[in-house]
């Protein structure tokens, strides 16, 4: 399929959201809809969202109806093959399609009976290879964060309780489903049935070999620059640490270790915990409604992953200097919540203190995947809207295109949180 078969097979038009919506609501009729991007430059890298305003009328009765109107985000391919292949878009694309119509099913399953934990998941009207369509979340008063400023305490609090609960289901439904689990998680699965690491995997080494070494170049140059005075002392220790940890002879390896590790708290993790994949509720009645949104980096790791990913990527080493403690110990009280309301009969072998020794170890253990990632989250988070790429314009091969695999230019911002990183990772023995 070329480029252009493959931008008419996937975009929605007039008729296909008559079909969706009829299987959903037959007694609606739609009459026009209006097309419109659903994102800006940087606030999405691997897939092109567009939003729908759709009116119709909704019938009563015979001959008598009403004014029905819906939005819907829509995301497809990007349609350049060079930006595709940039951000392994395909295989992207195709671990949110198993996300949605495999493995949420199974966990949302767990949830009957009014045993609800974790609601934060869109509505999907349809997931196949080229197209996910969604209701969109904004028009239910969700709204997204701003990504340069980071989660504040009160944000962050609300993310590590949507986790606790998004990840108790992949617990509960290995306590009582372990079958299902591991269909589900098996990497031998075939295309299509089972969740894949979609980037940590060594066949990808050489594709990424030229970004990170770009990235790892400017995070050194970043905590060079960024250490302060009051620890110039310790320099050479602190950037021998980090330099080893970004050798490029191990630094990817060590990366897919880390994803690939089962154990004790392993879970359907989200994959991609950045600042712009979470959507927030802000009215009085659901102040802590969270959604999360993209699974396209969804994995079976440890629970870790996730909350490294957000504790050390979306937020401040100030923040984190004063309140690390307390929001590792929110997530864990909530968590064992959402496993007893799942599975009351587990309360005997899901001991409290037992559970918060393993995510305490295991959180020292993925401290440097955390690392890892803020190669590349810090300085895309940072960035201004005009330093990002844009997925949405169409023309093939080009020197913006050919830099698509590099990060970003850091700032200061960047460099500040950069370096902050390293040295509170060093300092806990976790570099």
């Amino acid at each position: 399929m070329d480029d252009q078969e493959r931008k008419e097979s996937a975009r929605l038009d007039l008729d296909s959201i008559r079909e969706l919506i009829a299987k959903e609501e037959p007694e609606v009729e739609i009459t026009s809809l209006e097309e419109a991007p659903g994102s800006g430059r940087g606030d999405n890298y691997t897939s092109m969202l567009y939003r729908l305003s759709v009116k119709g009328r909704k019938f009563i009765e015979p001959g008598d109806h009403v004014p029905w109107e819906r939005s819907i985000i829509y995301k497809v391919l990007p349609e350049s093959k060079e930006r595709r292949e940039a951000f392994k878009s395909e295989l992207l694309f195709r671990n949110e399609v198993v996300f949605y119509t495999r493995v949420w099913p199974a966990l949302a399953e767990l949830q009957a009976n009014g045993r609800t934990v974790f609601e934060g998941v869109a509505k999907v009207y349809v997931a196949r290879a080229e197209l996910i369509a969604m209701e969109d979340l904004r028009a239910k008063g969700f709204k997204m964060a701003d990504r340069r400023q980071g989660l504040k305490v009160d944000k962050l609090k609300r993310v590590l309780k949507a986790l606790a609960g998004f990840h108790a289901l992949s617990l509960t439904l290995k306590d009582l489903r372990p079958e299902v689990f591991a269909r589900l998680s098996r990497p031998d699965s075939d295309a299509g049935e089972a969740v894949q690491e979609a980037l940590f995997r060594m066949e990808n080494v050489d594709w990424y070999r030229q970004y990170y070494r770009t990235a790892k170049s400017n995070a050194l140059k970043m905590v060079s620059e960024g250490l302060p005075e009051s620890i110039e002392v310790r320099r050479d220790e602190i950037l021998g640490k980090f330099r080893a940890f970004l050798d490029e002879d191990s630094f990817f390896r060590t990366m897919c270790e880390l994803t690939s590790s089962q154990g004790p708290l392993s879970v359907f993790c989200h994959g991609d915990c950045w600042t712009n994949n979470f959507l927030f509720k802000e009215d009085a009645v659901d102040s802590e409604a969270v959604c999360l949104v993209d699974f396209q980096l969804t994995r079976v790791g440890s629970l870790a992953l996730d909350l490294a990913n957000v504790l050390y990527c979306c937020t401040s080493g100030e923040v984190r200097k004063t309140f690390m403690t307390q929001l590792l110990q929110h997530y864990h009280r909530h968590l064992m919540s959402a496993l007893y309301v799942l599975n009351p009969a587990a309360e005997s072998t899901r001991d409290p203190a037992a559970m918060w020794t393993l995510l305490s170890e295991e959180m020292r253990r993925c401290g440097r995947f955390g690392l890892g990632l803020a190669l590349d989250i810090l300085p895309i988070s940072t960035c201004t809207s005009d330093q990002a790429p844009d997925l949405y314009k169409g023309q093939e091969a080009s020197d913006e295109e050919r830099s698509l695999l590099a990060p970003p230019p850091a700032g200061a911002q960047c460099t500040r949180l950069m370096t902050d990183l390293v040295v509170e990772l060093v300092n806990n023995r976790a570099l």
